[in-house]
């Protein structure tokens, strides 16, 4: 090992929002960062491992653009590759990449570059992937935390991480006490000894490349005063050990060199597991739920039903509109620093995460609906010269990278009044006509309401119609892969098909595969195609909550059960079919009548091969954590779990009794879209559409965290962590009170094989990404079928389809989920003239053979793969 070298890193870490909200941390950012370029430090200085610290300055400090990006390029000031310190366990992977991709945008908007180390020195656990995204954004080292140092790992500080598809980054872990080890160092001799020999004891045991990490700094920390002095005195004892300060970048590259010569361990998997070593607070994973539910939709929103439109009207030589969709995201990760996303901050920070999140909302619907007018060529101010030829028609999305029949949720809007708005609108309101909704399509309405619809033009005033909106399903032929059609109101489409049905009686509602039926404890599932069954297929747990934000506590004999007080078959078909059930669920210390009223809906859809689960209710009650059981019927001997450009083979992990006492494993796992059982040679899954902690249970059930009701962000006597884990601040806008609710699916399936695995994550898709539609009222011309994107390849899983961020190419990326191999092949709707493999950063590599409209793909077992098409039109470059 080379001669050991005592590293001083100066940093500040930077919680953009956590007990204070945002404005009043950027107060002090902002004069951090003004004392930096007034009085520049001693070699360099960290301003944390995100970019978006320069952004919060310029917006108050504009006038220093220029002496801020002189410092970058001098190298005085280092930021990044973030955007911001994101939680990594619940973004997807194509998160975390928007996220790296906004910190390169951002470090070069004030000329500087990021040093090529993912620093992630607070992240509550990593997932597996990362050491891919290292590699796909070249950084040649990550630091870590919280998430490894536990007697499971290999003993010493760095390693290599390997990602599942073979990809691997030199894991460095940071000291027991984290980015903050080496804070306040002392400028008298004496102290700076003692204050050594307790470092060096913690350090040179684990020092496996020989290079002593010293973090000069903690939470919101300005430069010590006195560091040069500190130095000085450090320098002192440690001789003859040499001692340099500097940066990230420099310790990136000396971690770089010494681990070529250095034999190093291998570890691979997610680091979720430093008990013993620090708090991993895995227990965030269900705190302010509903936030993190809100999160995961708005994430789908935009990776399967922004960015491919997007993507579409610039392979049809249209302008590029990923500006607004960039604009999007960068909103959207404001709200995943690990405080926010984690529901670990206050009240004042969740609140604002709401409004940030409607917001982001409201733009995707914005952006969404200009890329299809203009993919299926609809010009709203031409439209308005043409009132009088204007047809209404069902406008149909397919967000899979196959083409797809069946059913179709959708919008179908029934004029009832013009209404106009203005000075001289008094008295104008009339009757309209409306045309019929679809009526030679299969339909079932499932609800209406009346509200006020406008049709809308750059160029003009609205049109506002008084409108009933009838939310429907509707049975469709063959909608293209990624692709749009248009349906004439009143008219039956030419390709229509025969019809698969569901049956309903007073006892349950029955496919030709699945049957829900009614009893008295809940609802018994019946497969008769693979004859199998389970009783009370839902039911619900609720226990009292003593903990804080981070951390679950139970309260000690507080557990109850739910207890189903009525059901009733609700939908009949022929379509959908579904029983609702009523059940009261109160906490073992309650008396019944104080319980919660939650109501699930069980649904089978015709010629599917799921069960859709419903549930909403109403909290007005405190201090508990509320659960849906789902049995599977699958006692499980293997559990696969969704994660990010990952399935990942999870087992319960167990600690010693030792590690226990300073932090308690919480017994739950985070949960991205589903998770799968299997007990050998069969298998079932369950879906979430956004709730992100669950837990498996022995006999195969599987518990989703509803609703965690805590009041104080951190408490200091917890039995499963002794001490604070953040300031002690209230927060009664933890406990949630108000209307929740969630959506699930559940399938069986054969037992865990490659074949079994691409299935099932085609039926994902159907569960969370069905056809949908909505009704365009100021068609002048009826569009032909719009073909999009499709992805073939057993195994291979669609994870993207956008614009590069410079706007060279078009995006598109799978993840392999098999063990093996995979060849497969993009299908685009038109030639395409080149192509290349790129990196998660979108740098292109080598050159892949085209043919026509086909670029064929090899992709490795469980690699993730890009590729970037040239976009030829230049002109449209924007």
């Amino acid at each position: 090992m080379a001669e050991p070298l005592v590293f001083v890193l100066q940093h500040t870490h930077w919680d953009r929002e956590w007990y204070h909200p945002s404005p009043r941390f950027r107060k002090r950012l902002v004069d951090l960062i003004d004392e930096l370029l007034d009085d520049p430090p001693n070699g360099v200085f960290l301003l944390d491992g995100q970019a978006i610290v320069l952004r919060d300055y310029l917006a108050v400090r504009p006038e220093r653009a220029a002496e801020l990006s002189a410092a970058l390029q001098r190298g005085n000031l280092e930021a990044g590759p973030w955007y911001v310190l994101a939680d990594e366990l619940i973004p997807s992977g194509e998160a975390l990449v928007r996220n790296l991709l906004a910190g390169r945008r951002t470090m070069r908007a004030s000329r500087g570059e990021a040093p090529p180390v993912l620093y992630c020195p607070d992240s509550f656990g990593h997932p597996a992937a990362l050491p891919a995204i290292a590699a796909g954004f070249g950084c040649s080292a990550t630091i870590v935390w919280r998430g490894y140092g536990s007697s499971r790992f290999p003993k010493g500080d760095a390693a290599w991480w390997l990602a599942p598809g073979g990809e691997q980054t030199l894991l460095f872990h940071l000291p027991p006490d984290g980015y903050e080890a080496g804070s306040h160092l002392p400028a008298d001799e004496a102290a700076a000894r003692k204050r050594w020999v307790a470092m060096r004891a913690i350090l040179e045991p684990r020092s496996t490349l020989g290079v002593w990490l010293v973090p000069n700094g903690a939470d919101h920390h300005a430069p010590q005063r006195d560091i040069a002095a500190a130095i000085t005195a450090l320098r002192q004892v440690v001789a003859p050990t040499a001692l340099r300060m500097g940066g990230l970048r420099e310790l990136g590259d000396v971690l770089k060199a010494r681990a070529a010569d250095t034999p190093l361990p291998k570890v691979a998997g997610e680091l979720r597991d430093s008990y013993g070593y620090t708090w991993t607070l895995g227990g965030t994973f269900a705190t302010r739920a509903h936030q993190k539910r809100s999160n995961a939709l708005i994430e789908r929103d935009l990776v399967r039903d922004v960015e491919p439109w997007s993507a579409l009207t610039r392979l049809t030589g249209r302008p590029s509109i990923r500006h607004h969709v960039i604009s999007a995201w960068e909103m959207l990760l404001t709200t995943h620093p690990h405080d926010s996303l984690c529901g670990c901050s206050a009240d004042a920070v969740a609140d604002a995460m709401d409004i940030r999140q409607r917001e982001v909302a409201t733009l995707a619907l914005e952006i969404r609906e200009s890329a299809v007018a203009g993919l299926i060529g609809h010009d709203s101010d031409d439209a308005r010269s043409q009132m009088t030829s204007w047809q209404s028609a069902l406008i149909v999305r397919n967000r899979a990278p196959r083409a797809r029949a069946g059913i179709a949720e959708v919008a179908l809007d029934v004029p009832q009044a013009l209404i106009p708005v203005g000075p001289h609108s008094a008295g104008r309101s009339k009757t309209v006509t409306a045309p019929p909704a679809v009526p030679d399509l299969p339909l079932q309405i499932l609800s209406r309401e009346e509200l006020h619809a406008r049709i809308e033009a750059p160029r003009s005033y609205p049109i506002n119609h008084a409108v009933e909106r009838q939310h429907a399903l509707v049975w469709l032929p063959n909608i293209p892969a990624y692709g749009i059609s248009a349906f004439p109101l009143g008219e039956r489409p030419k390709s229509a098909r025969p019809m698969p049905t569901v049956r309903a009686d007073t006892r349950g509602v029955y496919t030709d595969r699945y049957s829900l039926t009614r009893s008295k404890t809940g609802m018994v599932l019946r497969d008769a195609s693979a004859k199998r069954s389970v009783s009370s297929l839902v039911g619900f747990e609720i226990v009292g909550e003593r903990g804080d934000t981070y951390t679950h506590s139970p309260v000690p004999r507080s557990r109850g059960i739910g207890v189903m007080r009525g059901s009733r078959v609700g939908l009949r078909g022929p379509l959908r079919g579904a029983i609702d059930s009523t059940w009261r669920v109160a906490r073992g210390d309650q008396k019944p009548r104080e319980g919660l009223e939650v109501i699930v809906r069980a649904s089978l859809d015709a010629g599917t091969d799921f069960v859709r689960l419903h549930v909403f209710g109403v909290n007005w009650s405190t201090d508990h954590r509320l659960r849906l059981v789902v049995r599977t019927g699958v006692k499980p001997r293997d559990v696969l779990a969704d994660a990010a450009f990952a399935l990942i083979e999870r087992k319960q992990l167990r600690i010693s009794r030792r590690e226990m006492r300073a932090e308690a494993v919480p017994g739950t796992d985070p949960l991205h879209r589903f998770v799968t059982l299997f007990d050998g040679p069969r298998g079932c899954t369950i879906v979430s559409d956004g709730l992100a902690e669950y837990t498996v249970m022995s006999d195969g059930s599987v518990a989703i965290t509803l609703v965690r009701a805590v009041g104080e962000l951190s408490r200091a006597a917890l039995p499963e962590r002794p001490g604070h884990a953040g300031w002690p601040v209230a927060t009664p806008g933890a406990q949630s009170i108000g209307a929740f609710e969630a959506g699930f699916g559940l399938f069986w399936h054969d037992g865990d094989s490659s074949a079994t695995r691409a299935s099932v994550l085609s039926v994902v898709d159907d569960v969370l990404l069905p056809l949908t539609g909505h009704t365009q009222r100021d068609l002048t011309v009826l569009p032909d079928p719009i073909p999009g994107v499709a992805l073939e390849g057993s195994g291979l899983a669609f994870s993207t389809l956008k614009e590069s961020d410079d706007g060279r190419f078009i995006v598109a990326r799978c993840v392999n989920v098999a063990d093996e191999p995979v060849d497969g092949a993009w299908v685009f709707p038109r030639r395409v003239a080149a192509a290349h493999v790129g990196r998660l950063d979108e740098t292109p590599l080598e050159a892949l053979s085209v043919q026509g409209n086909r670029v064929e793909i090899r992709v490795a077992a469980r690699g993730i793969h890009t590729i970037l098409i040239p976009v030829e039109s230049a002109g449209n470059r924007r």
